[in-house]
């Protein structure tokens, strides 16, 4: 091979990279897991639209690490206290979905944290 197709190569592998990496940390999901509390504030849309209900989610990822989440509903949905919800985030996005989740299916690190801020009835 020539030096020039060469060279052509590996600064074609060098964006590659560099670029699957970037792509990778602004758009790639963590998972956080958290305990529904009561609603933070609401948001007329207009319009015919429902509203948005926002709600303040203290998260903890799969390593028991934490992040305050603000978390809006789709579609008008409002959500149920004290219920246990999957938020997935990216730098990017922020919070980009969301799904409730029981309790088995939270990751041993994050229920270790959360356990203590689930509410005594539970």
């Amino acid at each position: 091979m020539s030096k020039k197709l060469i060279t052509v190569m590996m600064t074609a592998l060098i964006v590659i990279v560099v670029g699957g990496s970037v792509y990778h940390f602004k758009y790639g999901k963590t998972y956080y897991y958290g305990v529904v509390g009561k609603m933070d504030h609401s948001e007329e849309q207009g319009k015919g639209l429902p509203t948005s209900y926002y709600y303040k989610i203290k998260g903890y990822n799969k390593n028991g690490e934490k992040k305050l989440l603000t978390v809006g509903s789709f579609a008008g949905h409002k959500f149920v206290e004290g219920r246990f919800i999957k938020v997935g985030w990216s730098r990017a996005k922020k919070v980009n979905e969301y799904e409730q989740v029981s309790a088995n299916q939270i990751p041993k690190e994050a229920w270790a944290k959360l356990k203590s801020e689930v509410p005594r009835d539970r």
